[in-house]
């Protein structure tokens, strides 16, 4: 197979059944036992009504429609020159009786079927309620857990397959272990009730009956071994299919800039023919299957015939059965192969749940990285206790710190700083220096291998995560907006941030102006990701968001970088409003905006080369000066 795109989790291993994966699978519906098994009882009752209706239609024929003794009579008339009155009134009374009689039976039936459908209408409603319930469970889980987990893992999944996940797959295990599971139980229960009929009426009838099933388990055998490959490679296809679509659309931009829609396009359609192919290759499977179930169902009914009339034809007697057995040994013969056919199709459906299961197990076992201590901390307790202190400690301070995304191949070589209240911290150096990590570190989206990361006095991994980053607002160079208004955006949930704070922090920023310019000024739809909006006007709203949650600590990555020189010095105007009242750390490529920073630290290859305030390090000759005479090169040559 072809390696581009490959993924460990294109790989599905093929398992007939799985005991454990079944028993968590049937925990994950025991809150809805009950229902189920208020569903399972009807669907049994209807399996049982629906059966007694061939035995009323033979007690009909035989009883009524072929009354023997009324046969006699009327037969003894024909044959005779005298009609006395007597066996007249008496033909008519029988006549009369059989019509009541039949009149009852048909009343019955109709009755049965009514119930049938009343029953199975109700299984339906319950099994539709239980199902959908457990896969809203099942779902809000594994969001949940997606949520939880970290950078790191994230980064290693593509974002189509873990939609497959929460989508697809658990949309197959609903319909397998809940609408499946009952209708297993159903169709186990008509063949028992079928067969306890047929034997309880006439065993050699019955005999002739199931004489094809050993036929019919060994095709469903067949069939299976073949469909479950099949069943499991379009699991694999589709998920292949689902992350390259994802990844394509993501990135529409960068496609049409360099002209790859052709490539792109015959990429896409090579992967959704594989998955076409596949799926018609299952289909002839079922083509074959099917016709073949009903081809064995149609020989049971044969045989009944031709044995039934041979032995008619010759000497009833010797066959111990009725024209109405006979008919009703036909009507049980096609109730009997049709929850038989069923029983294999559930089997295959059994094998997708196996797979899709597996996967969503296994991503729900991935243990979180990132978990809070069982003596987790707030923020604001922390604070208070810091403030308390006789000499308060630094509100940020790394401590001989290494970290690596990979092992052995370190991001980070022994850093070390502090940053004290209210103080200007900028971090500069070339792509790969390690800046943006030193942020992802202090908000704990990785956990460093070596070292302390300290705030307020305490180690961020002894803070719970919701209440350190609820403190540390953010503003990053790649601005994310969700879909809805400009002023959920700003808001991003929290109820305690009035229209007056989104309108205050827009103007603060400098961002008022252009969004009572949109169509619905604050109201205004961003569109996905923003994409409705230019990259300045998402800068601006994404300061916005940072200033209206007031946080402790402003992180600023690279966030002036998509923003023209006129709207960057308002935008610093705000900065230097809010960071009188919190620390900041900006991270920058454009030492014009970090200038009058506190203090500069100079990162290279993961170390701290240097530290200090801009005219000192430019006083140093250093790296820094280098960088600074590189960027600006062009305007002191002119000098």
């Amino acid at each position: 197979m072809s390696q581009e795109g490959y993924h460990a989790d294109d790989e599905v291993h093929v398992r007939a059944y799985d005991g454990r994966i079944m028993a968590r699978l049937l925990r994950s519906v025991r809150p809805y036992r009950a229902a189920l098994a208020l569903a399972s009882l009807l669907l049994l009752l209807a399996a049982l009504l629906s059966n007694v209706n061939p035995y009323l239609t033979m007690r009909a024929i035989d009883r009524y429609v072929g009354n023997a003794d009324r046969l006699a009579l009327e037969k003894s008339v024909e044959s005779s020159s005298e009609r006395p009155a007597s066996i007249e009134d008496r033909i008519e009374a029988l006549r009369q009786h059989d019509r009541l009689r039949l009149g009852e039976i048909a009343l019955a039936i109709g009755a049965l079927m009514l119930f049938e459908v009343v029953a199975r209408y109700f299984q339906t409603l319950i099994v539709a309620y239980a199902g959908q319930k457990a896969m809203l469970e099942m779902r809000m889980e594994v969001f949940a857990h997606l949520q939880r987990m970290g950078l790191r893992f994230l980064d290693r999944n593509p974002v189509g397959r873990l939609m497959t996940r929460v989508t697809t797959d658990v949309e197959k295990i609903q319909q397998t272990i809940v609408t499946g599971l009952v209708q297993v139980v159903s169709d186990l229960f008509t063949i028992f009730v079928v067969i306890g009929f047929m034997l309880s009426v006439n065993w050699k009838l019955a005999a002739i009956t199931l004489s094809t099933a050993p036929l019919m388990f060994a095709v469903s055998a067949v069939f299976r071994k073949y469909a479950r490959a099949s069943f499991l490679e379009i699991s694999r296809k589709i998920a292949r299919l689902t992350s390259y679509l994802q990844e394509n659309v993501s990135g529409i931009r960068v496609v049409q800039a360099f002209r790859r829609e052709p490539r792109n396009f015959e990429e896409y359609r090579r992967r959704n023919a594989d998955h076409r192919d596949e799926w018609l290759r299952q289909v002839r499977y079922f083509a074959l299957y099917f016709p073949a179930v009903d081809f064995l169902a149609q020989l049971s009914i044969a045989l009944i015939i031709l044995y039934v009339g041979h032995e008619m034809i010759g000497d009833a007697a010797t066959l111990g059965a009725s024209v109405g057995a006979f008919v009703a040994y036909i009507q049980w013969a096609e109730r009997l192969f049709s929850p038989v056919r069923g029983l294999t199709d559930k089997y295959s459906m059994v094998q997708e749940a196996m797979a899709s299961a597996e996967r969503i197990f296994q991503l729900l076992d991935t243990p979180e990285e990132i978990q809070d201590a069982p003596d987790a901390v707030v923020w604001e307790d922390v604070e208070r206790e810091a403030i308390a202190c006789e000499t308060p400690p630094p509100v940020v301070e790394f401590r001989n710190v290494w970290f690596a995304y990979d092992d052995d191949r370190w991001v980070l070589k022994d850093v070390s700083f502090s940053i004290a209240a209210g103080e200007r911290v900028a971090i500069v150096g070339h792509t790969g220096a390690g800046k943006s990590t030193i942020i992802s570190l202090l908000a704990r989206f990785h956990d460093a291998q070596r070292g302390q990361i300290l705030v307020n006095g305490c180690d961020v991994r002894r803070y719970r995560q919701d209440s350190l980053r609820g403190n540390i607002g953010m503003v990053l160079q790649d601005v994310f907006l969700f879909s809805g208004t400009v002023e959920d955006n700003i808001r991003l949930g929290k109820a305690s941030i009035s229209d007056a704070d989104v309108r205050r922090c827009a103007e603060y920023v400098n961002a008022a102006s252009f969004i009572e310019a949109l169509p619905d000024g604050y109201r205004h739809d961003v569109g996905e990701r923003g994409c409705r909006l230019s990259t300045g006007q998402r800068q601006l709203i994404a300061f916005g968001r940072a200033l209206a949650h007031r946080p402790r600590v402003l992180v600023l990555d690279e966030a002036t970088s998509s923003v023209d020189t006129a709207t960057e010095q308002l935008i610093q105007d705000a900065i230097g409003k809010l960071m009188e009242e919190c620390t900041s750390i900006a991270i920058a490529h454009r030492l014009s905006t970090i200038q009058h920073a506190h203090r500069i630290i100079v990162m290279h290859h993961g170390e701290i080369r240097e530290m200090g305030a801009h005219q000192e390090l430019i006083d140093r000759r250093g790296l820094y000066y280098a960088l600074h005479r590189l960027q600006y090169k062009d305007l002191l040559g002119n000098a």
